[in-house]
């Protein structure tokens, strides 16, 4: 063991110290390298990332998309001033309906004015195929359509709510075909993956599918962080008329994403301030204080570029990764630092006397 160490100390002063100036050159190349592959560093909000690879209940959603199809919708909640059934309520909610529907990669939006009332009047049953009423037909019963969404088990607590003083609005849109191909591939590759292994051609095929997957995942997060842009911007147009909410699992990870970036740069400044005022208050020296935090600055930038250039996308979990790494490279940093310093300092007394 000590003559391990040896060698390491001898390696360390005839490699190390005695070429700096090429060290230095060969630190600052790999660091611009990994800064480069920095720009593909990503971070995944997604549901998968929360749950166990082989869970069941994984497996049987998967199995239950693949067999019925993945829809994406927003849920959006609309709770007027004034009474619900008005007409002037029942009028903003359906110019806000048709501005929403107007957008280019809305489907369809379903709302209390277009799902079918059964009973207000009741039909009979061999009527319905050519004179289904909604909220918007003239022949409708608005006071029998007021109880009809109250106690209906299709739309109370569904598309009302209990005080029929909340309404909902299911924004739909396109199915995406790219998205589902590439999804059923992926995971029949992964459940095979699992339970009999791959061969190498069928390793090289996954290998690809999982690089469009993600390619074409990244596109449409970015198009539907403009879907929901445009969505919100639509509905501070409303908010004097209505107190309304957006939700659903595509805002929920386009706003957990934006909340991390969020974290990251805040906590990321705190962080930095911090450490540079207890640096110049230990140390009160430009140089003690610059060195640690250029140590800081290139192990996270060195980390995000392994992170990129091998696809490692970092979780809701892990996001925070960059402070831990800043607060454990300090320390290190302060403890050589501390050991420098009276090196140095008795190399000094010594060349004196």
């Amino acid at each position: 063991m000590y003559k391990f160490s040896s060698l390491i100390t001898r390696f360390f002063d005839k490699v190390i110290i005695e070429r700096p100036k090429l060290i230095i050159f060969l630190i600052i190349a790999a660091v611009a390298f990994l800064g480069y592959q920095a720009k593909n560093f990503r971070l995944d909000a997604s549901a998968e990332t929360l749950v166990l690879e082989n869970d069941k209940d994984l497996q049987y959603s998967r199995l239950i998309d693949a067999r019925y199809g993945l829809k994406d919708y927003l849920v959006m909640t609309f709770s007027p001033r004034d009474d619900l059934f008005s007409d002037k309520t029942l009028a903003v909610l359906s110019h806000l309906c048709e501005e929403i529907r107007a957008l280019k990669t809305v489907s369809s939006v379903v709302s209390i004015l277009n799902v079918p009332l059964l009973e207000s009047p009741p039909v009979p049953i061999k009527e319905l195929a050519g004179n289904i009423r909604t909220l918007k037909s003239p022949t409708v019963d608005k006071s029998l359509a007021r109880v009809e969404f109250k106690n209906s088990p299709l739309y109370q607590n569904l598309l009302v709510s209990p005080d029929l003083k909340t309404t909902a609005l299911l924004i739909y849109f396109p199915v995406d075909d790219v998205y589902r191909d590439l999804l059923s591939r992926r995971n029949q590759f992964k459940e095979k993956e699992a339970t009999k292994g791959l061969s190498a051609k069928e390793a090289a095929e996954f290998k690809k599918v999982v690089k469009a997957f993600n390619l074409h995942r990244d596109q449409m997060r970015e198009k539907r962080h403009q879907d929901i842009a445009e969505i919100r911007a639509i509905m501070d147009n409303f908010r004097q008329d209505a107190e309304l909410f957006l939700g659903g699992v595509s805002m929920i990870a386009d706003d957990m994403i934006s909340f991390i970036k969020s974290d990251l740069k805040v906590f990321g400044l705190g962080v930095l301030l911090f450490l540079i005022f207890t640096l110049s208050i230990i140390f009160r020296n430009f140089r003690w204080v610059l060195l640690p935090m250029l140590c800081c600055a290139f192990s996270a930038i060195s980390m995000m570029g392994l992170l990129g250039m091998f696809g490692w996308q970092v979780t809701v979990v892990s996001s925070n990764f960059i402070s831990l790494q800043l607060i454990i490279t300090m320390a290190i940093t302060i403890q050589k630092t501390t050991m420098i310093k009276p090196t140095r300092a008795v190399r000094d007394s010594s060349r004196n006397a």
